[in-house]
């Protein structure tokens, strides 16, 4: 099992700092939670910058389920479509809680950028970081069993906005849905295989809360794969 390096970014004072330069016309909002920032089918014109709350990000397939793929808090960003120069977003980005963001028109950004090359190299080094995590991830569908996926992906968002310090190490605040859309498996599947971690005094449960401790939980599943235990992805689950 690969061993998990933070994609977080310690300090993001460059694109922050950059933020208040007038050439730019950066807007503050305030979004409610449940809200979207952008749907997926929505023009992807505009970088967003988080100060306060928090961000889901998620894929949606033409049948309508979704899989989540980030959780972004302060100093963080999404709208990579835009960067990217693509028609549309490709994802929806929610609020999960009231979030205040700084919406930026991409091509300002740019004209901006052209002249802070330091800021630009900050934001090449994100946008790398965010590239090696989401290749990790497409790596870990082909080469890892369930149970590996689910124990890199509870260590990978104990550092992220929706985990906090708790007596067992990190409480991560996440449904079984929202897990297993970031797994990339079925809800019953994560839920065999949170089970499983819980019989081994690897983890707690409570209403929509997982108490643990990720340093613990990535030594369990750095082996062969014998002590996590079988793998739920095998055992019937009830299809829905």
């Amino acid at each position: 099992m690969p061993v998990y390096v933070s994609s977080r970014v310690v300090s993001e004072s460059l694109l922050a700092g950059l933020l208040g330069d007038t050439a730019l016309e950066a807007q503050r909002i305030q979004v409610p939670a449940k809200a979207a920032l952008y749907q997926p089918n929505d023009p992807a014109k505009s970088f967003f910058f988080i100060h306060a709350g928090q961000v889901r990000t998620y894929q949606t397939s033409p049948t309508g389920s979704r899989r989540l793929i980030e959780i972004l808090g302060v100093d963080q960003w999404c709208g990579a479509a835009a960067l990217a120069g693509l028609e549309c977003y490709g994802e929806a980005a929610e609020a999960v809680a009231p979030t205040t963001a700084t919406v930026v028109a991409v091509h300002r950004l740019f004209a901006v950028l052209g002249h802070e090359p330091q800021g630009a190299l900050e934001l090449i080094r994100q946008l790398a970081r965010k590239l090696a995590t989401y290749r990790q991830d497409a790596s870990d569908l082909v080469f890892e069993d369930c149970n590996h996926r689910l124990i890199r992906t509870l260590v990978y968002l104990s550092d992220s906005p929706a985990a906090s310090p708790s007596v067992d190490g990190v409480v991560l605040r996440i449904t079984h849905q929202q897990l297993a859309q970031k797994v990339g498996v079925a809800r019953e599947t994560v839920s065999l295989a949170l089970a499983q971690l819980r019989r081994k005094n690897l983890l707690r449960t409570g209403r929509n809360q997982l108490f643990f401790n990720p340093q613990t939980l990535q030594g369990n599943g750095s082996g062969d794969g014998s002590a996590a235990g079988a793998d739920p992805a095998k055992e019937e689950v009830p299809v829905r």
